[in-house]
């Protein structure tokens, strides 16, 4: 009865790592390989791989001490790492703000950047943007600034970008200031919040970024002293894998080092 459990515990690690080698493998065919589902693609492997050798694993720790006790603290840091991914998660989930109060109606909407493949919008930015043209269109009132410098492998800046695409899907030009500098969320905040004042426009900001990313943001703008307020993007399914797993890379050095 015992083995019968062992082999069916080992073909549902073995699934399980199948299953998330796709999940991480999936943005690629969009062209998407960042830090995220890389480091995501090398655990699923090594996972599948240390179940498939289990036994083996097994007969050498039972005649050496050094690799017993080497195997336990890899699998005491690999539970621990799951539960700390599991504690990160929620709190981007809470980050988004549901069920929170809305922003102001006059609040300034802060539109994050993202990547932009020569002069198009990552399927990512192009979300933010479309999330935040209804939401201007909602409230007519609202300023908007589109924050994003220009980053490796990209013709323009990514505020350039928000901007343009911005006018096309009918947002007047006239409500859309650009911050063309910044290369981190950091510096997207800061800076935006310079151009705020400099332009007279309202402090409290409604910001624009895929739902994942808020918390972060959230954080960085309160470190700020930016009242701020999460307006969430829908990553879209087929790059999420590799935009979530960088963000709990991205999360956990913000915790720690910040």
């Amino acid at each position: 009865m015992l083995k019968l459990k062992k082999r069916v515990l080992k073909i549902f690690i073995m699934l399980a790592a199948v299953c998330g080698l796709v999940w991480f493998l999936i943005p690629i065919h969009w062209g998407v390989l960042n830090v995220g589902n890389a480091v995501g693609i090398v655990m699923c492997v090594l996972v599948f791989l240390a179940a498939v050798f289990s036994g083996a694993i097994g007969r050498r720790c039972k005649g050496s001490k050094k690799l017993r006790v080497f195997c336990r603290v890899i699998l005491i840091l690999f539970c621990a790492g799951i539960v700390w991914a599991a504690v990160l998660t929620g709190l981007m989930i809470y980050g988004t703000g549901t069920g929170r109060e809305p922003p102001p109606e006059d609040a300034t909407v802060v539109v994050l950047g993202s990547k932009v493949s020569g002069t198009v919008p990552s399927a990512d930015l192009r979300v933010r943007i479309e999330t935040a043209a209804a939401y201007l269109k909602e409230h007519p009132g609202a300023q908007c600034i589109a924050s994003g410098g220009r980053g490796k492998g990209e013709l323009v800046t990514e505020a350039s970008v928000i901007r343009k695409h911005l006018v096309k899907n009918g947002i007047d030009v006239s409500r859309i200031l650009a911050e063309d500098t910044s290369v981190s969320t950091q510096e997207n905040l800061s800076n935006s919040q310079t151009l705020i004042e400099k332009n007279g426009l309202n402090p409290v900001m409604a910001i624009v970024t895929d739902d994942y990313h808020q918390y972060r943001a959230g954080r960085i703008a309160a470190g700020l002293e930016i009242m701020s307020y999460p307006v969430s993007a829908p990553t879209p399914w087929y790059i999420f894998s590799s935009c979530y797993a960088r963000e709990l890379l991205a999360l956990t050095k913000f915790l720690i080092f910040s």
